[in-house]
C-alpha cells in the first residue's frame, strides 16, 4: 500500500486515474500536473493533503471532491478545466489559489 508515502510527482505522465491513491492518508503533496486526469473522486480519503497541482489538467472540470480536503493549503488550477471554484469555499486552510491561464 502507500500508507507512508508523503509525496507524489506524477507530472506529465499517463496517469488518468487516481483511485489507487484512495487510501493514502500521509499523502501531503501530490502533483498531477500535464496529466490525462478527469475525475478526483478519490481525493476527498487524502485528509492530510497539504499541496496539490493539478496544473494544465484541461480535462478536471469538477472539483467538488476538494471541498473535503480540509488540510489543503496550496492548490494550483492554472491552465485547468475549472469553471466553477465554489467547492472550495469549504476549504478554510486554503493560502495559495493560482487560476492563471483558465477559462
Amino acid at each position: 500500500g502507500c500508507a507512508a508515502l508523503e509525496t507524489l510527482n506524477v507530472s506529465q505522465s499517463g496517469v488518468t486515474d487516481v483511485s489507487a491513491l484512495a487510501g493514502c492518508a500521509t499523502l501531503r503533496v501530490l502533483s498531477l500536473s500535464s496529466t490525462q486526469l478527469t475525475n478526483l473522486s478519490a481525493l476527498p480519503d487524502c485528509a492530510n493533503l497539504y499541496a496539490l497541482d493539478l496544473s494544465y489538467c484541461s480535462g478536471v472540470t469538477d472539483f467538488s471532491a476538494l471541498a473535503n480536503c480540509a488540510t489543503l493549503h496550496t492548490l494550483d488550477l492554472s491552465a485547468s478545466g475549472v469553471s466553477d471554484v465554489s467547492a472550495l469555499g469549504a476549504c478554510a486552510a486554503l493560502h495559495t489559489l493560482s487560476l492563471a491561464i483558465t477559462g
